[in-house]
């Protein structure tokens, strides 16, 4: 590898200013002196000039509804989601299955946390049913903000 193609790697680093002094000095010493270097640099420089001048505009609530409620992002949500619960079910399970085999643990551990479990399961179904009743008379519903 050529002392310039090392170099042209480095440019734009010491365009960013993340270069250490001792490979700065490097850098600028070559530009001094090469000029295909330095006109590489010159071009960099100004494609980032140019850029910083440009402006992202954000998209508005409307845009972003639209964008969020395409068929292909629903259905890679859903698809997320399915793959993400079964997952974590088969993994859950999974674990149970090792605690409930592992004869080193005590039994009144495992019922102990078999309780835990299965309480905190309970809450999180109760939770889910009523918001689900209350989604069916919630008068705010197709409400957008």
């Amino acid at each position: 590898m050529s002392d310039c193609d090392n170099i042209e790697e480095l440019l734009s680093g010491y365009l960013d200013g993340e270069l250490t002094q001792q490979v700065r000095q490097r850098v600028e010493l070559h530009l001094d002196g090469c000029d295909g270097c330095r006109r590489t640099f010159d071009e960099l420089r100004s494609i980032r000039e140019g850029i910083s001048g440009l402006e992202t505009p954000e998209p508005t609530p409307e845009q972003w509804s639209r964008m969020m409620s395409t068929i292909a992002s629903k259905t890679s949500r859903g698809v997320g989601w399915t793959i993400g619960i079964a997952g974590g079910a088969l993994l859950a399970g999974f674990a149970a299955y090792e605690f409930a085999i592992d004869d080193s643990v005590d039994r009144l551990v495992k019922i102990g946390l078999a309780a835990v479990v299965g309480g905190a399961a309970l809450l999180l179904l109760s939770v889910l049913v009523d918001r689900l009743r209350a989604r069916k008379s919630d008068r705010y519903k197709d409400v957008e903000i």
